[in-house]
């Protein structure tokens, strides 16, 4: 018998591989992003569509539309990887750079310490001190330095669902990272329904009655999500909302907190409500350089805090299950310090440098959130289309009327109706947007997900423009 000979074409077939992960799900970057790939491929090659290119407004990547950086980091980030060169550097630049590697002690091209540089970690704790306004600043062994937010979110629902039982409520809408991550844990997903007519707010009753749902239906409720800024939604949680919390672990998701729009509301974080209520729930906070202002999706930035005592072989669980990735890299935990420490006239930088960055910072943010009000505007004008205001985050979620006969003719297909709407609008348009089953929606309402960050604005506007005329004269075929 020929032991290294085998009977199929492959070793491995789909049944062989962990049946969590093939039932896990990611829209984002699902079948309508997949079939634009497909798209741009055949055009690459010459094959002519009804559009000219495609726009992907499926994913919160700023940098695609042209997004420039912010200066001071990316010179940074650049002379750090290039000590030779460092004196080519503004003397701002250089100060910072030496700051660096002076607490670091060797060079950025060598694994750090599990937890992230402890420099970094510093300048977070300050951060945080500052945004809560709060007389304590947090441990810097409290805050683990990761490759984006998504990681610290895997690795902790990684250590923390132990049993097929447990469960993780979750908003809906939700960013699908959560559902995929909940699944290849085989734990349950508790969903608590955000309401759309009144802004996507958080309710007691709704957290109440699907707690209350899941206890009688065996599942223990373990974990809370909160997102705030809202993704998909777009919503920024008022201090009351955040208020009516259950007693869970709460997984902070507040990766937006910059990106507030809404003259009426400010970014709340959930640390500082409950430290201001002297409550002691575990708390889980993440953040990234992927969004904010820094918009550094690539170089993957982020960190975790823990929130409240926690207990020490708990604190020392964790801390292995990230050491397994040995450390987040270097650049990205440089670019996170930059995030959270801007240059000032106190570290020694000249008016100039700080004047560049506050400018820098102001113009994109002013960008952003004339962009946000362009995508609401142009959806509230579109028939049978509504949006809720986009108070915060880097996207909109409208809803989309779709008559019974479009509904029967993509079930026809086999197709989800906002799945079937969403391949329809790219084949015609060239626009990419996530269906809103992706994110989970209540019952006989159909939504997709598109990002605001076109640039510049007079491609946002034609954008807008495709849609409306596509979607007011496809709708009249059904």
């Amino acid at each position: 018998m020929n032991l290294l000979k085998s009977s199929c074409k492959y070793w491995t077939q789909v049944k062989d591989i962990n049946q969590q992960c093939v039932l896990a799900e990611y829209a984002v970057r699902g079948l309508v992003p997949q079939t634009a790939a497909v798209i741009q491929e055949k055009m690459n090659k010459g094959e002519k569509f009804p559009f000219q290119q495609i726009t992907e407004l499926n994913i919160g990547n700023p940098q695609i539309f042209g997004q420039k950086p912010i200066s001071f980091n990316r010179q940074v980030a650049s002379a750090i990887l290039d000590e030779d060169g460092l004196s080519r550097h503004h003397v701002d630049v250089q100060r910072r750079v030496r700051f660096y590697l002076n607490s670091i002690g060797y060079g950025v091209g060598a694994y750090s310490q599990t937890l992230g540089y402890p420099v970094v970690r510093q300048a977070i704790s300050n951060f945080i001190q500052k945004r809560d306004n709060t007389s304590d600043k947090p441990d810097i062994n409290s805050l683990m330095l990761t490759d984006g937010a998504s990681q610290g979110i895997t690795i902790m629902f990684q250590t923390l669902l132990k049993d097929p039982t447990d469960g993780v409520m979750i908003p809906i809408p939700q960013y699908p990272l959560y559902s995929a991550v909940i699944t290849q844990c085989n734990a349950h997903q508790i969903p608590y329904f955000l309401e759309e007519e009144s802004g996507w707010t958080i309710t007691k009753a709704q957290l109440e009655s699907n707690y209350q749902k899941a206890l009688s239906q065996g599942i223990k409720p373990r974990i809370l999500v909160v997102i705030n800024p809202g993704n998909p939604t777009g919503q920024v949680l008022d201090r009351t909302s955040l208020e009516d919390i259950k007693k869970l672990i709460i997984f902070a998701d507040e990766v937006y907190q910059e990106n507030v729009y809404a003259e009426n509301k400010k970014f709340t974080s959930i640390r500082k409500v409950y430290k201001d209520l002297n409550l002691e729930n575990e708390i889980y906070s993440f953040h990234s350089i992927s969004k904010g202002i820094t918009g550094e999706c690539g170089l993957r930035g982020g960190y975790m805090e823990i929130t409240a005592p926690i207990n020490a072989q708990v604190q020392q669980e964790i801390l292995k299950n990230k050491s397994i990735t040995l450390s987040a890299n270097t650049i990205g935990q440089i670019m996170t310090g930059l995030m959270v420490q801007p240059p000032t006239i106190e570290e020694g930088c000249t008016q100039q440098t700080v004047d560049t960055h506050r400018e820098e910072c102001k113009n994109l943010f002013e960008s952003l959130k004339k962009r946000a009000q362009i995508v609401t505007d142009y959806l509230n004008q579109t028939k049978g289309v509504k949006c809720q205001p986009i108070e915060g985050a880097l996207y909109a979620f409208p809803k989309i009327e779709l008559s019974d006969k479009f509904i029967n003719h993509a079930k026809s297909l086999g197709r989800v109706p906002d799945s079937h709407y969403s391949l329809e609008l790219l084949n015609n348009t060239g626009l990419v947007v996530v269906p809103g089953s992706g994110f989970h929606q209540k019952e006989g309402t159909h939504h997709f997900r598109m990002t605001i960050l076109i640039q510049p604005n007079q491609r946002l506007l034609e954008s807008m423009k495709t849609f409306k005329r596509w979607h007011e004269n496809f709708m009249q075929q059904f």
